[in-house]
């Protein structure tokens, strides 16, 4: 790697650079668990004292290098927006991503620019900022800067944030073949009147020929439960709208744009411990569960009140007309049967990094 992705490796690893002493970048994304959190909390714990519940489940780092940013304009149809990092697409490129833990205080908890400047400045690691930057930060600000073009520079050139060496990867090499389970479930995966998923991760190479991130880029209203076990949602006026806010600023008035969240890519979806902005299920069959029932058995998913169901019960009632209908939500789709459901859940598991030729299939899909 250069030297600029090189200190970006010492800078993601470095614990001091927090308010605690105690969390890096590392510490919510672990290269171990696919640069996602090391265990099944819907939301990592940071701050000055170790002791500040997350806003949002800790993504994984892994395959944002293609994502871009994002496309919006105040005229912008919600259906037209693209790219983005973050739940909310807030930040521009990975550089800004990595910018903003930083100074969350519920996070890494800098209490300043200053204050960074000053821990990245006694790092054992400092003198690599002059080899790997051609010109030495002047000052605070361009320091932290640069420490975030490093981790930047450390996502693009580590082949550890893609490597792109899934079964499905091998399969579209031609050097193997799905098993019977997995190429059903692709055929769910890809059928509109079923689950539809490829309207919005499709499983086709990009049109440069690169493999597929299994995302379109774009944003969707999905209107899962409320996870009550967060610490701000004992509020029962807090709603966490994605693109209109909170952490969102710059849409808040646009409230047809309220409930949306970037559509992930689905690469080490079955790695993940928790799922969706607010960590509120906990298992993959769990989530295709939902997708399949949410609108044909809301009560199991949705709060009630005075014996009614609360439909889609994280939004205002305002709200409700922002939420995704298409296939395998509504009326009209489709409901799986339990073997397409099972069979599903074997294709996305060819998902996962690290598959080795000749390797078997995971349990039940053979």
């Amino acid at each position: 790697m250069s030297a600029k992705a090189q200190l970006g490796e010492k800078i993601f690893l470095d614990q001091s650079l927090s308010g605690s002493g105690r969390l890096s970048c590392a510490s919510c994304h672990n290269p171990a668990f696919a640069h996602g959190p090391p265990n099944a909390l819907a939301v990592q714990i940071g701050g000055s004292q170790s002791n500040q519940a997350g806003l949002r489940a800790a993504p994984s780092l892994r395959y944002l290098e293609r994502l871009g940013g994002f496309n919006g304009t105040p005229a912008s149809k919600v259906e037209d927006l693209r790219g983005g990092l973050m739940a909310d697409g807030r930040a521009d490129s990975l550089a800004a991503q990595a910018f903003l833990p930083w100074f969350n205080p519920r996070e890494m908890d800098n209490g300043s620019v200053a204050d960074l400047a000053r821990r990245l400045r006694g790092a054992a690691y400092a003198s690599q900022f002059l080899t790997a930057f051609a010109t030495p930060a002047a000052d605070d600000s361009t320091l932290v800067t640069q420490a975030s073009e490093a981790l930047q520079a450390l996502q693009v050139e580590d082949t550890r944030f893609h490597p792109y060496d899934s079964k499905s990867d091998f399969v579209l090499a031609g050097k193997v073949r799905f098993s019977l389970p997995e190429g059903r479930g692709l055929m769910v995966f890809s059928d509109k009147q079923g689950a539809n998923c490829a309207s919005c991760h499709s499983p086709d190479l990009s049109s440069s020929g690169q493999p597929p991130l299994f995302t379109n880029f774009g944003y969707a209203a999905l209107a899962v439960p409320r996870n009550t076990k967060l610490s701000v949602n004992q509020d029962p006026n807090f709603r966490d709208l994605g693109l209109c806010g909170p952490s969102r600023t710059d849409l808040a008035g646009r409230t047809e744009l309220c409930g949306f969240f970037r559509t992930p890519g689905l690469r080490n979806v079955a790695e993940r411990k928790v799922f969706f902005h607010n960590g509120v299920m906990s298992s993959l069959a769990q989530v295709l569960d939902f997708y399949n029932t949410r609108d044909r058995e809301p009560a199991r998913w949705y709060s009630s009140a005075d014996g009614q169901t609360v439909l889609y019960d994280d939004l205002p009632q305002s709200l409700l007309g922002n939420v995704n209908q298409v296939a395998p939500f509504g009326a009209q789709a489709r409901r799986l049967s339990a073997q397409e459901l099972a069979d599903l859940e074997c294709f996305l598991r060819t998902l996962s990094d690290g598959y080795v030729l000749g390797a078997p299939s995971f349990v039940g899909c053979n």
